[in-house]
């Protein structure tokens, strides 16, 4: 319980310290944040299973992905290095599932990001590449969590499905606040729903 209490104080402190510009402590907090959430899968597990390792490696990459985002550096890099962090979140997904897919819910999904890409393309028509390739990876990333939660309906797989939905409002926020209009509690928005996907994804290989 204090280890995930630990984490969130952690985390919040990171998104406080970003928004009043205070980047160095920022990244310091943020990598504490990072770093319990991986103590945590690591000191519940006496022998973490393959989706717990792929979650663990994909907190390892946000460390540099989150790095390179607050210190506003090489943003091509930190672009890929967001899109391997959920490439290796989705890999501890597509592990879990067998047997035979369910197929209306990648069409819904589909179809909510189409509803959802016309609507807010005047606010990002000059980043469409960026935002479709982000935008199909998170989608998979969600169809892969929403299948684990369909096959195998737990509390923790609904965290898992629930985490990557936060994922994907956290990277269009992102996509809106930083590249094509700012709005008020921006940073605190997207920095909150950013650790409760992280949180949410990790709870769903440790509970």
């Amino acid at each position: 319980m204090w280890g995930w209490v630990s984490a969130v104080i952690l985390g919040f402190i990171s998104i406080s310290a970003f928004e009043r510009e205070k980047l160095k402590q920022a990244v310091v907090f943020n990598s504490l944040c990072l770093v319990s959430l991986a103590y945590l899968i690591l000191n519940q597990q006496q022998s973490p299973s393959m989706a717990s390792l792929w979650v663990i490696a994909g907190l390892a990459v946000s460390l540099i992905a989150d790095f390179l985002r607050i210190q506003h550096k090489q943003s091509k890099l930190c672009f890929t290095a967001f899109l391997v962090v959920q490439l290796l979140y989705s890999k501890a997904f597509w592990m879990q599932l067998s047997g035979a897919m369910v197929w209306w819910l990648p069409a819904l999904l589909i179809a909510a990001s189409i509803v959802a890409f016309f609507l807010l393309l005047p606010q990002i028509d000059t980043l469409i590449f960026p935002v479709t390739v982000m935008g199909m990876m998170l989608l998979q990333m969600t169809w892969a969590s929403g299948e684990v939660w369909l096959n195998h309906p737990t509390s923790a797989s609904l965290l898992g499905f629930v985490g990557c939905i936060s994922f994907m409002v956290s990277a269009l926020l992102l996509a809106i606040h930083d590249f094509r209009q700012p709005f008020r509690f921006g940073h605190c928005l997207i920095g909150g729903s950013y650790l409760v996907a992280q949180s949410l994804i990790v709870a769903s290989v440790v509970l």
